[in-house]
């Protein structure tokens, strides 16, 4: 009983022991496993495809993963495949030769080493199907670049024809420096390897500084460095052949010896694990610009795997804009006869304007949205295609206003950005009215006219015939006290009681001092300046600037379009008032006419002042009832 408990013991032991064992050779396994991560293809963003390989430790490439085996986090979201499938594209390969005299050392049977690397490329390019995906090019040091051949008969017949001077020709790495720049060129299948097939001597001191500034080239462009280093057994050890099996580590490539003893690599198995990849589709949720991350973990029974890819990219809200808008839109009046009665209309009712929507991060994505606004508020949406214009429907305006207009894009990520207010004005045209409307609107004014001129000419034909004798002294008590003791000392008035004749007009003198007895004011007329500016601006001298500027003297007009010195109002030795324009940039307009700069034009009352855009309507003012002349005439 003892000994049968003691084997029970045992055997738990065994067990525990075997577990541990198998933990440990599992994670040792599952972590030699890498994941390695392409740059991702943001051409279609905000849709985005990442292509990614995992291998074993011995380089050899996992093809059998499932869809449900793969997690992909952006930015540690894990986000949703719109497509994951394995993909078998070509190799873009260089093959770059660095002909120098190791390669023309010889065996015993008289064949050199050049001719053992060309024997073994064409043998490899001859068992490739002519139909294969790859693209390749030669480039050597001694002058032959050929590049992209779409034909593999054109790569073999190349290899065939050269024959390099083995013996006289230098080493020189600016050869690989030119094919990992032809490596970088952009490729035409998805998850496509780029690759350099790099025969070479050692390099030297001259050699070894150029290839340490390659490294981060090929790095960045995602070019792998296979390297085949070309010497006897030395120099296999030597400084230069560790700068290039350093290249090969670093670019994820591959590093191989050959003297002439050893066989070379077999390409058909070498490039192998390049030929085969997986593709994944997601939508993107990245809505700021800068460093991003992407991890992708794969599951199996032995574990998981992990890679992950940092990468940047600019992303910018759409950028909506007004293509060639109007600055001035004229509505005139027109009159539509009805059998009832005449319909008054305006011409245009609507106008439309183009539009366009960039957008400055050249990722062009679907937009929910384009919003046109009409002085803040929202006048139209567009949700659908296409975007490019805003029909304005003008049917509401009838009275001349400056309009201030923007648009507004928002994107499929949410990104919105409004454009800057363009301002235009419009116009109401209201003709003059012709004579026979004059006659039916005043209808009824003219027949008093009528009625007063006959009683008129009645009453003149009364007087002349004697029938009616009027008084001539009516005019005395206007002129002199009921007494008769004191007379009104006015000259003006002397001349008019000795001569006998009632003058309604005065002198020069008094006309002047009549004038200058005046002031004006300027009364905004759109809804704009009138929030800026809410009170009408009086003339308080003689002289008056007007501008964008905020210093004592000056009338403040706070618009982007006034200058900081613009116009001022003066007034004329005969009392009438002059505008000049001091040489802005937008101008001033009287009744929507510009006038010169630095030239005065004379104002009258009631018309329409724009300086810049900042519209305003001038009246003339009495100083001593602060009324306007038209309101004083009245009373």
């Amino acid at each position: 009983m003892i000994k049968s408990q003691s084997k029970k013991n045992y055997l738990r032991v065994f067990l525990v022991w075997i577990s541990l064992l198998c933990t440990t050779v599992t994670a040792g396994a599952q972590a030699g496993r890498v994941v390695d991560i392409s740059p991702p293809d943001t051409a279609e963003f905000p849709f985005m495809t990442v292509c990614f390989d995992i291998t074993e430790r011995d380089g050899r490439l996992i093809t059998d993963l499932l869809e449900d085996q793969v997690t992909l986090r952006e930015d540690g979201i894990e986000k949703e495949f719109l497509d994951f499938k394995a993909l078998t594209p070509g190799i873009q390969l260089v093959t770059a030769i660095n002909i120098s005299t190791p390669f023309a050392i010889q065996d015993i049977s008289g064949k050199s080493r050049f001719n053992y690397i060309s024997e073994a490329l064409l043998d490899w390019a001859n068992q490739t199907p002519s139909s294969s995906p790859d693209d390749l090019s030669l480039i050597t040091n001694d002058g032959i670049e050929l590049t992209h051949l779409d034909n593999r008969e054109d790569f073999i017949t190349a290899l065939e024809d050269y024959s390099p001077d083995l013996r006289e020709t230098e080493p020189n790495f600016n050869v690989l420096a030119r094919a990992i720049e032809i490596a970088s060129d952009p490729v035409d299948q998805l998850g496509m390897k780029r690759v350099v097939l790099l025969f070479t001597p050692p390099s030297t001191p001259a050699g070894t500084a150029a290839i340490e500034s390659l490294v981060s080239r090929a790095r960045d462009s995602q070019v792998m460095v296979y390297t085949i280093l070309v010497s006897s057994l030395a120099f296999f050890s030597s400084t230069g052949a560790e700068v290039l099996e350093g290249l090969s580590a670093e670019t994820n490539g591959n590093y191989s010896t050959f003297s002439g003893d050893e066989p070379l690599p077999d390409f058909v198995r070498l490039f192998a694990p390049l030929r085969s990849t997986y593709l994944i589709n997601y939508q993107s949720q990245i809505v700021t610009s800068g460093s991003h991350t992407l991890e992708i973990t794969i599951s199996s029974n032995l574990g998981e795997s992990e890679g992950q890819r940092e990468f940047f990219l600019d992303v910018q809200p759409p950028n909506p804009i007004f293509i060639s808008p109007p600055r001035v839109i004229l509505r005139k009046m027109v009159q539509a006869e009805n059998e009832a009665s005449p319909i008054t209309e305006f011409v245009p009712e609507s106008i439309t304007l183009d539009v366009i929507v960039e957008f400055p991060d050249h990722h062009p994505r679907e937009l929910e949205e384009v919003i046109f606004r009409v002085d803040g508020e929202v006048v139209s949406r567009l949700t659908t295609e296409p975007y490019d214009h805003f029909v304005w429907d003008l049917s509401q305006y009838e009275n001349s206003a400056l309009h201030y207009l923007t648009i507004e894009a928002v994107d499929l990520l949410g990104l919105s950005k409004q454009s800057m207010q363009t301002p235009i004005e419009v116009i109401i045209d209201i003709p003059s009215p012709s004579i026979s409307t004059i006659m039916v609107d005043n209808a009824a004014a003219f027949a008093g006219l009528a009625l007063v001129l006959i009683l008129g000419i009645l009453l003149f034909i009364l007087i002349s015939k004697g029938t009616i004798k009027p008084e001539l002294n009516f005019g005395r008590n206007r002129f002199f006290k009921r007494d008769g003791l004191e007379q009104n000392n006015n000259p003006q008035l002397k001349k008019i009681t000795q001569t006998g004749e009632f003058i309604s007009g005065s002198s020069d003198l008094d006309f002047l001092e009549i004038k200058k007895n005046k002031t004006f004011r300027l009364v905004p007329i759109s809804d704009v300046i009138q929030q800026q500016i809410p009170e009408p601006i009086r003339g308080w001298q003689d002289d008056v600037i007007m501008g964008n500027d905020p210093s004592p003297g000056i009338i403040n007009i706070p618009h982007p379009s006034v200058a900081k010195l613009h116009a001022r109002i003066t007034v004329q030795p005969g009392g009438e008032f002059v505008i000049t324009d001091e040489g802005s940039p937008a101008g001033t307009w009287i009744n929507y006419k510009q006038i010169l700069s630095n030239k005065p034009h004379p104002l009258k009352d009631g018309d329409i002042i724009h300086i810049g855009e900042a519209g305003f309507r001038y009246q003339v003012m009495d100083r001593a009832s602060n009324l306007p002349i038209t309101e004083e005439k009245k009373t």
